[in-house]
């Protein structure tokens, strides 16, 4: 069954209305006709049952028939922070994440990233990848869009995140010197209170001198294991190990 996503607060028999887009989709695509039952997550992540009443506008019609219970989002809060990776790359990252149950996305500029954001490109970088990570949204069937935030240089980043409680880097000096086991310690201390952010580099990494900065307020370096991870595979890796020990 279809799931979309709106922006208001929904109450059990309340008509509401979908986006042009999502209508598009669901009549166009989808071929829903009157009477075609979809999923609809409102303002409040509350998930509910509704039913296409109005097939002839561009803007469709459903009312709401039942309020649903659902579990399907990670706890703690998760966040990723990766550096400017070239291509579609980043596009891959947002979507796989937003599979794995991430809740958080900072794209970073960093100084070895081959990739640069400049002017009105960045901001629509930003709506390309918050458009992604709603569809990847509805696909895996959660009740939650990822954030996805401005572009952010460092000092920027770290004002922005200084309330996480875990906070740590992929950093592959750290793999290579064979320090495997500290990314197992941190996850098997985490607490549902928590909340939870990793930086990743882009193919070029992080410059030692960004990962000295991020130490100094209290992120901590972590391997992924002893294979040097590609940019776009390391924080699906990540996401992956931390669903295994929170949610299996």
């Amino acid at each position: 069954m279809q799931r979309y996503f709106v922006a208001e607060t929904l109450t059990v028999d309340e008509k509401v209305q979908l986006s042009v887009e999502d209508s598009h989709h669901l009549l166009r695509v989808m071929r829903a006709k009157v009477g075609t039952n979809v999923y609809i997550v409102d303002a409040n992540n509350q998930l509910f049952l509704a039913t296409l009443i109005d097939d002839t506008s561009d803007s469709t019609q459903l009312l709401v028939l039942d309020k649903l219970e659902t579990h399907v989002e990670m706890t703690p809060h998760i966040a990723i922070a990766c550096g400017l990776s070239k291509n579609d790359k980043l596009e891959w990252i947002v979507q796989k994440a937003t599979e794995c149950g991430v809740q958080h996305f900072y794209p970073l500029a960093l100084k070895r990233d081959v990739m640069k954001w400049q002017g009105n490109k960045a901001a629509k970088r930003v709506e390309r990848l918050a458009k992604i990570a709603k569809e990847a949204a509805e696909q895996s069937h959660r009740v939650l869009v990822p954030v996805i935030e401005s572009q952010q240089d460092l000092a920027a980043f770290i004002r922005q995140t200084k309330d996480y409680t875990v906070k740590l880097i992929a950093y592959e000096e750290t793999a290579k010197l064979g320090q495997h086991q500290q990314l197992k310690a941190q996850l098997t201390a985490i607490k549902p209170t928590d909340s939870v952010i990793m930086v990743f580099g882009s193919e070029g990494g992080l410059a030692p001198e960004e990962v000295d900065i991020l130490t100094h307020v209290g992120f901590i370096t972590c391997s992924l294991g002893p294979r040097i991870l590609r940019a776009e595979t390391a924080p699906i890796y990540f996401l992956s190990a931390l669903s295994y020990q929170l949610e299996l």
